[in-house]
């Protein structure tokens, strides 16, 4: 799988439906986000968290606490290491979820699982 280089998100930190993941500097969807595109694995590190909110600013890569998908159909994986490699946590379509405690503020990559891409 190909990472895809930072033009290929959103990164307005808007989620939109049905094409986003949304990543959230604090726990429960609160603070500032980022927002990544489907179809595409990404490196945290080329990312900054949007304001309003705590975080604003700050790379993504090992601040992220709280992910949410907005997929209808894809699930998106959160890595603990760069190019999607070691632990990971699975957030179902149309869901949210506070990392885990291996991911929360640990998290280095992430993918969604694509059906159609």
């Amino acid at each position: 799988m190909t990472l895809a280089p930072s033009a290929s998100a959103s990164g307005d930190g808007t989620c939109q439906v049905d094409k986003d993941a949304c990543f959230f500097y604090n726990s429960n969807l609160q603070g500032a986000k980022v927002d990544l595109d489907d179809c595409w694995s990404y490196n945290h590190a080329n990312f900054a968290f949007i304001g309003p909110g705590n975080g604003a600013g700050l790379t993504l890569k090992n601040n992220a606490a709280s992910v949410q998908n907005w997929q209808h159909a894809n699930w998106h994986f959160v890595y603990y290491n760069s190019n999607l490699q070691g632990p990971r946590q699975e957030i179902s379509p149309w869901s949210w979820t506070n990392l885990n405690s291996t991911l929360k503020n640990e998290n280095a990559s992430s993918t969604f699982f694509e059906i159609g891409c």
